[in-house]
C-alpha cells in the first residue's frame, strides 16, 4: 500500500482512512455540495464505509483515486483524486469539498499539488476533468489551474463541460502559483 502525503502552504493531503466517513456523511447532507452530484445523499453510514473501503483498497496499486485534504491542524475538509488511466499517460482529476470550506482557494491549492505529482512524478502527458455546466465554482477552479474547456457531454440529462490540461501545452505549468 502506498502512503501518500503532500503538504502545501495551508494544507495537509493524505491517504483517506475509514474515520473520514464523518466528513463524507456531513457533505452528503449539504444541499450546496449535493446540488451538482445527485444520487449520493441519504446513504447510510455503512454504505459510505463500504464506498471508502473500495477507494482505500485501490491504494495498493498506486491509485490516487481518493485522498483526504486537511487543514494544517489535520481537520479534514475535502477529498481529491487522480485516477490514472490504464495507459499511464493520462488521468482524471476529481474533487469535492465541505461547503463550509469553499471559496477559500483550498480546492485550487490541493488540486495544484496533485497536478504537480501527476506531471512530475507519474510523468503524465495530460490530466482531464469535467464539471456540471452550472457549477461556476468548479469551472473557476479548473480555469485557475490552467485547464481548457474542450467539449461537453450529457449524463442522465445533465450537461457537463469537459476540460483538459496538456503538460507540454500549458504555459501555466511550473509557473509561480499564487493563491
Amino acid at each position: 500500500m502506498f502512503n501518500f502525503e503532500f503538504e502545501t502552504e495551508r494544507l495537509y493531503i493524505r491517504n483517506t482512512v475509514l474515520d473520514d466517513v464523518d466528513l463524507l456523511l456531513k457533505m452528503d447532507k449539504q444541499e450546496k455540495t449535493q446540488i451538482y452530484l445527485g444520487g449520493i445523499k441519504h446513504k447510510s453510514r455503512e454504505e459510505r464505509i463500504i464506498f471508502l473501503e473500495n477507494k482505500i483498497n485501490k491504494y495498493k496499486d498506486g491509485y490516487l483515486g481518493y485522498l483526504t485534504v486537511c487543514l494544517k491542524d489535520k481537520t479534514p475538509i475535502g477529498f481529491i483524486g487522480l485516477s490514472v488511466d490504464s495507459n499511464k499517460r493520462s488521468a482524471k482529476l476529481s474533487y469535492i469539498f465541505d461547503y463550509d470550506y469553499c471559496s477559500n482557494g483550498y480546492c485550487t491549492e490541493a488540486c495544484f499539488k496533485l497536478l504537480e505529482y501527476g506531471f512530475d512524478k507519474i510523468k503524465l502527458d495530460s490530466i482531464y476533468a469535467d464539471t456540471v455546466i452550472d457549477n461556476i465554482s468548479s469551472k473557476r477552479v479548473l480555469e485557475k489551474l490552467g485547464f481548457k474547456n474542450i467539449n461537453s457531454h450529457f449524463e442522465n440529462e445533465v450537461e457537463f463541460l469537459d476540460y483538459v490540461f496538456y503538460k507540454n501545452e500549458g504555459s501555466l505549468w511550473k509557473r509561480e502559483y499564487l493563491f
